[in-house]
């Protein structure tokens, strides 16, 4: 049996269960609702194991960061001898390491870098032995969530990522405790936060970041953080939620920002767009709500129902309290989800004709 045809029937068993609005009260609405709320739970659980993979990675650092000694001066020597400088980014190459001092693109060994020019301290030196033993749990966090990249940051502006970022590419990022991939994590309150969708500058399209704080007792050691790219995480969910005919599902954060969409067509437009401006810049929203924001960037795609949906589904979400919600919008039926671990609005427009 296909895994469309399961789900369809897994969902046929919950969706009695369900609370659904008067407005979509009948058997093929409880189920188009069935089905938003369970995809929504998909992405969910694949948002948690990000997460939780960066959470991981912050706990083996400062594991090893305990019993991480100072290292020698002829290992300091080697790494003195060894590094390369740009625009006050030094990354520290290992000659005799199994990639060479000058690997490709994204192979798969770990690059380390110091963003404070050549003022090395002996902290710095400790952070890059530390990071450097960190290297195999890297690796593996990536090989069980290949979503582009792993990295962690340290107060000290020394970091470490997983797989190779050049030298050239890396300088983009300095400095890394000023980057969003940085402050988005809740420091205060020692929890990861997730930073608002972006452009990979890297070619990867759409992709987002969870960033974690890694404490030992009240002192920070550093942020850790994975990235997701979006397309990875949400084409075969968005694609499930097409079963119903003519419906088309897509994502967008609080705002609005277009992160994904179902339709072939509005998924292109949107990377197209946004490789022009080298931002992400449209909108699921009708032209009032994107008026509103003031964007200097910001566009609203070709697809007006979409458009339409999207703004209806933001207005809503600010005083709703069940969730999911469902409603009609002109000839749609608008059924919409909240992700926990984002806040991401997963939504789906069915036509009515189709769930009568």
């Amino acid at each position: 049996m296909r895994p469309a045809s399961m789900l369809f029937l897994a969902l046929v068993a919950v969706s009695l269960a369900l609370p659904v609005p008067a407005q979509a009260a009948n058997a093929s609405s409880r189920l188009a609702v069935a089905l938003a709320a369970a995809t929504a739970a998909r992405l969910d659980d694949a948002l948690t194991a990000v997460e939780q993979s960066a959470r991981g990675l912050g706990t083996a650092y400062r594991d090893l960061a305990r019993d991480t000694p100072a290292p020698p001066p002829e290992e300091r020597s080697r790494a003195l001898l060894s590094y390369a400088l740009k625009d006050g980014t030094v990354a520290f190459r290992d000659l005799a390491g199994p990639c060479g001092p000058e690997p490709a693109a994204k192979a798969l060994c770990q690059s380390l870098f110091f963003y404070d020019g050549e003022n090395f301290t002996d902290q710095t030196f400790r952070e890059m032995a530390t990071l450097t033993r960190l290297a195999p749990a890297m690796a593996a966090a990536y090989e069980s969530l290949p979503y582009s990249w792993v990295y962690l940051t340290t107060p000290g502006q020394s970091f470490a990522i997983y797989p190779h970022l050049p030298l050239a590419e890396a300088v983009n990022n300095y400095k890394p405790t000023e980057k969003g991939f940085y402050t988005i994590a809740d420091v205060a309150g020692k929890a990861c936060g997730w930073e608002s969708p972006y452009l990979d500058l890297a070619g990867d399209g759409m992709m987002v970041t969870v960033s974690c704080p890694v404490f030992d007792g009240e002192t920070l050691l550093a942020v850790a953080s994975r990235d997701v790219t979006i397309g990875q995480l949400s084409k075969r969910v968005l694609a499930d939620l097409t079963i119903i005919p003519g419906a088309r599902a897509f994502l967008i954060n609080r705002r609005g920002k277009a992160i994904a969409a179902s339709d072939p067509t509005l998924a292109a437009f949107i990377d197209a767009e946004n490789g022009k401006a080298g931002d992400a810049v449209v909108y699921f929203r009708a032209d009032r709500g994107l008026a509103a924001m003031g964007l200097e960037k910001g566009m609203n795609s070709p697809d007006e129902t979409v458009n339409a949906v999207g703004e209806a589904v933001i207005e809503r979400a600010e005083t709703e309290k069940n969730w999911p919600m469902a409603f009609e919008h002109g000839k749609e039926l608008v059924l919409a989800a909240r992700l926990r671990t984002t806040g991401w609005y997963l939504v789906l427009a069915v036509p009515q004709k189709a769930v009568r």
